[in-house]
């Protein structure tokens, strides 16, 4: 071979190499506690969404959850929709009677202390779980590690942070939550719960939580600044991350929907869809005794279809249909005539609202639901400070096919242009980038 053909070959490799090493793919682990699919709540459609987000931006990701975090049960199933649909490696960590036992060991320690384990405990990651996060690590070596919700922080060690950038996806101030959970919950009455068999009717209050003054605990910004970026995902919690943490750069991404331009005929029942937590419980009595027969007096025909998890634990009564989980809800946004979103407490973003007005359907939210969500009052949907203000928008909307048609439209587009995939690659590429 000639030295101009080596050399020819020689620069050719050269060239190979850089090419490849610039158009090589982000590696992302991406933990997620829970099975996100079906998506049975907001935070699926979170996870769903970032993960659809990272791979349309060119990243190669590896989703990371475990059978002793997640509420709802791992399938077979799931894995390969994740794999199929959205392309991603699907690790789960199957938790062993030792983790059982630790956590165990750890929750009794706390009580015998009289103490509340910091939010970080490791009764969240026990060490075997700790040990195969660290396995899957050093095998990918990811350029970028997503961590959602602070429970699992204790996943990383000092090694990792410094070998990868590290990113928490907060969804929800988790103390807060926390304390607006355990101050409601003493108060519900045990399933079925009925609206005559409420302990104190204090709780369908609108300004329930703001009276008790809570806030969220330092400890959880000290969990934050441990990362390279932090993610809120409304305006109201970033501003408060931002004045709270020192090292952390905090990014506001709030949640994206994709828009589905459906045939909305606004001619069924108007749709409360739910999730698993307390505070869709509350929002239903709150609806059922402040609302319903204020809407009832003067619509004695209307009905509400209440979907997904809140039907295990709630009664029917007149005018209310269950219809629980409903893996797609498409087919029902078709006909509904629009949402409502009676919810006064919890933190993060209503995701259902969002989701609601991609699909053309117009919500009617309390203030506090309505805190951060793409509505805007009048244009494309309805924000309600009182249980009076409620019920005249529900019957409003109820009476006027065509209303519901205007901000139905106007509520897709404004999903559309502000809370649509693009803008998520946005904000993900200034991470990737």
């Amino acid at each position: 071979m000639s030295v101009t053909h080596e050399y020819r070959d020689i620069c050719h490799t050269v060239c190979s190499f850089i090419a490849s090493i610039i158009n090589m793919k982000h590696k992302v682990i991406f933990f997620f506690p829970h099975n996100p699919w079906p998506p049975r709540t907001g935070a699926h459609k979170r996870c769903l969404e970032m993960l659809a987000g990272l791979q349309e931006i060119g990243c190669e990701v590896t989703l990371l959850s475990s059978t002793i975090s997640s509420e709802t049960k791992w399938e077979r199933s799931s894995i390969e929709v994740l794999n199929t649909d959205f392309g991603v490696n699907v690790h789960v960590y199957e938790g062993t009677m030792l983790d059982l036992k630790f956590k165990t060991l750890v929750r009794n320690l706390y009580q015998i202390l009289k103490r509340n384990p910091p939010i970080n405990s490791l009764r969240h990651s026990p060490p075997g779980m700790r040990h195969w996060f660290k396995g899957v690590f050093t095998k990918i070596w990811p350029d970028i590690v997503i961590i959602s919700y602070a429970y699992w922080d204790r996943l990383l060690d000092q090694r990792m942070r410094k070998m990868a950038v590290c990113v928490i996806d907060s969804i929800d101030l988790l103390t807060l939550n926390m304390q607006m959970r355990h101050a409601l919950k003493k108060y519900l009455p045990v399933p079925p719960i009925t609206d005559d068999n409420i302990k104190d009717e204090r709780i369908l209050e609108e300004d329930y939580f703001e009276k008790l003054g809570l806030v969220t605990d330092a400890e959880e910004f000290r969990v934050y600044d441990k990362y390279d970026y932090t993610i809120a995902i409304s305006p109201s919690e970033a501003f408060i991350i931002q004045k709270n943490v020192q090292k952390t750069r905090v990014l506001l991404i709030p949640m994206t929907h994709e828009v589905h331009r459906i045939s909305n005929n606004y001619s069924g029942p108007a749709l409360f869809p739910t999730g698993p937590n307390p505070f869709n419980i509350q929002g239903y009595l709150y609806f059922i005794k402040r609302v319903l027969p204020k809407v009832q007096r003067r619509v004695p025909f209307f009905s509400l279809q209440v979907t997904g998890s809140c039907c295990e634990h709630i009664s029917a009564t007149r005018g209310i249909l269950m219809s629980g989980f409903i893996p797609d809800l498409k087919v029902v946004y078709e006909t509904a005539r629009f949402v409502v979103c009676p919810v006064f407490g919890g933190t993060g973003q209503q995701v259902k609202i969002v989701e609601a007005m991609a699909h053309g359907v117009p919500v009617i939210a309390l203030r506090a639901a309505a805190k951060g969500s793409p509505i805007k009052h009048g244009i494309n949907g309805l924000i309600a400070y009182n249980a009076e203000r409620f019920a005249d928008y529900v019957v409003q909307l109820w009476n006027d096919n065509q209303l519901c048609f205007k901000l139905g439209e106007s509520a897709r587009d404004t999903i559309a242009a502000e809370f649509s995939r693009p803008n998520l690659l946005k904000g993900l590429s200034m991470i990737v980038d």
